[in-house]
């Protein structure tokens, strides 16, 4: 609700529509990544993180800068009126990708992917883009997972909620950091997939710390990989507002 119900911000005390975390950070990961391609990608995996410290406004403007000194690559979204930092990313070389085992592995198969690709607001299949649509693919299905839910309503068995979207009409979330570790493979979507493979992915358990008085911090991870290689880990951690608040 905070990024598309305008009356339900003002009864929170707001002015503004946010823009949602995983679109804000769209054009951050595709400048990073349009920088870091410039030349061959040297390494195996790479990580991109983002801290975000405050909420990106719709109808405001925002300065993106961008900086490489060599080893990693940075940016910043800055308000241009005030000049304040609302998050800043980084993407750098990182360690080889081990998945953690899980109970439960999902596959979806190529063309189920390509579909979920349709409404991606980017290029799916541009280099600089293809792990950024992976990201948001995992992140579409953390949200929307039964199992996610369960771990809410597990620790907060008050809510009366079928879907995480009504627990956030019920408990403002906001999204505080996120982390992506993954194989440079996404750098070159064309060559992704083999002949009859498919996209595994495994929810792990959810982090949950916190209490009702000063609210909930909540920590999800999803992991992908295909028959043969990893992909990607996308880790997710939010926080609630006070319930006492609502």
């Amino acid at each position: 609700p905070i990024h598309f119900d305008l009356q339900h911000v003002r009864k929170m005390g707001a002015d503004q529509l946010s823009v949602h975390g995983m679109r804000a950070m769209l054009d951050m990961k595709r400048h990073l990544s349009a920088t870091l391609l410039s030349a061959p990608p040297e390494h195996d995996f790479y990580i991109f993180s983002t801290r975000m410290r405050r909420p990106v406004l719709c109808e405001t403007p925002y300065d993106l800068q961008i900086a490489n000194n060599g080893q990693q690559i940075t940016g910043k979204l800055l308000d241009c009126a005030t000049q304040q930092n609302c998050f800043n990313s980084k993407l750098a070389p990182a360690r080889g990708l081990e998945l953690a085992a899980g109970d439960h592995e999902h596959a979806l198969t190529v063309p189920e992917v390509m579909a979920l690709g349709q409404p991606f607001p980017g290029q799916a299949s541009e280099a600089t883009q293809a792990w950024s649509f992976f990201d948001a693919l995992l992140f579409q299905l953390l949200v929307k997972s039964p199992q996610t839910l369960a771990s809410l309503t597990t620790a907060l068995p008050e809510l009366q909620a079928a879907t995480l979207i009504e627990v956030f009409a019920q408990i403002p979330v906001v999204q505080t950091h996120h982390e992506t570790h993954f194989s440079a493979r996404l750098f070159n979507p064309a060559r992704l997939f083999e002949s009859e493979d498919r996209l595994y992915y495994t929810i792990q358990p959810m982090l949950i710390i916190g209490d009702r008085s000063s609210g909930f911090v909540l920590r999800a991870v999803i992991e992908a990989r295909t028959q043969r290689h990893p992909l990607l880990v996308t880790s997710v951690t939010l926080k609630t507002w006070p319930l006492a608040n609502n």
